[in-house]
């Protein structure tokens, strides 16, 4: 199986769960913070992994390591921020295209394990597929006073960031230890939350609230449950992907992932039109169409490049 095959499964499932994001951040946990921390936890479930290898590492991989994963959740606090205040379908692909941009700078850094020597089609590869997510994200022609929030912004950078320390700490470790060990850096970080007063106010609030709403929060946390069982296997494919391969392909594949988000909630919005809520006419279809096509030619550029998809 390639690597870009189980990126791509992992964009696929990333979308179910982004789905699930909008509607439990939209009806049942309201507070980007809250629901952060609550992901922070489950990943303690990588624990899993550990009869499979898991041993203590040198101090400088650990802290990469950790520092991706902690990177990593204080991007999702953005991320949900701006999922609460826009459609998903928009801000996910952004947010894509701004990890992608800063996982491209992995082909700059020196001992980057699976990244490939740079030439004229590796860069025009990248671009395609970027240009890809970013038709996906914005219907031209733009609306009056749209603009690219800082949560947004912050989120894009920060989960960047947190894929170039993952594949910095693969470089001294295998794939177990890496993946167990930013899953504990997602914890660590779960609970420096509550240095913050008001997330700590946040969080304390949600469990007394859930004491209070006993039927509400038993399905609120069998949702939870499903949908970060489903964001936890899109999360190791895609970890998995980069393991194997280019960091920088494989966040530049994101833009796919926006693809099956924009199948998953435009149903929905005839069900739930105040949660998934598009403004999709025939042009706009017509554009994803061209963006999915500019996509797949970014891959095909990406093979005619001699990117090892194998």
């Amino acid at each position: 199986m390639t690597w870009a095959l189980v990126a791509l499964l992992g964009y696929f499932f990333s979308a179910v769960s982004a789905a699930f994001d909008k509607f439990l951040l939209s009806d049942r946990i309201p507070t980007p913070a809250v629901y952060a921390f609550f992901v922070s936890l489950f990943s303690l479930f990588a624990l899993g992994f550990a009869p499979f290898g898991f041993h203590l590492l040198d101090i400088g991989t650990t802290i990469t390591l950790l520092l991706s994963g902690m990177t990593f959740v204080y991007g999702l606090v953005a991320f949900y921020a701006a999922v609460k205040r826009h459609e998903v379908s928009r801000v996910a692909p952004l947010v894509g295209t701004i990890i992608s941009l800063v996982a491209f700078l992995a082909v700059f850094l020196p001992g980057m394990v699976g990244e490939v020597a740079v030439d004229s089609r590796y860069i025009m590869a990248l671009v395609f597929l970027i240009v890809g997510g970013l038709l996906i994200s914005f219907d031209l022609p733009l609306r009056r006073g749209e603009h690219i929030s800082w949560y947004i912004m912050l989120a894009g950078i920060l989960m960047g960031m947190s894929f170039l320390f993952l594949k910095a700490g693969y470089a001294g470790t295998d794939f177990v230890n890496g993946l167990v060990w930013s899953r504990l850096g997602m914890t660590l970080a779960g609970l420096t939350l509550f240095i913050v007063p008001l997330f700590r106010r946040q969080i304390v609030a949600q469990f007394t609230g859930f004491g209070h709403r006993s039927s509400r929060a038993a399905s609120t946390g069998g949702l939870f449950l499903l949908n970060k069982t489903t964001a936890g296997l899109g999360t190791f494919l895609v970890a998995y992907a980069t393991y194997l391969g280019s960091v920088s392909f494989v966040q530049a594949l994101s833009g796919m992932q926006y693809v099956f988000l924009l199948f998953l909630t435009f149903p929905l919005s005839f069900r739930y039109p105040q949660i998934f809520g598009e403004r999709l006419h025939f042009w706009d279809w017509f554009q994803k169409v061209v963006a999915v096509g500019i996509i797949g030619f970014g891959l095909w550029l990406a093979t005619m490049s001699g990117i090892p998809l194998l």
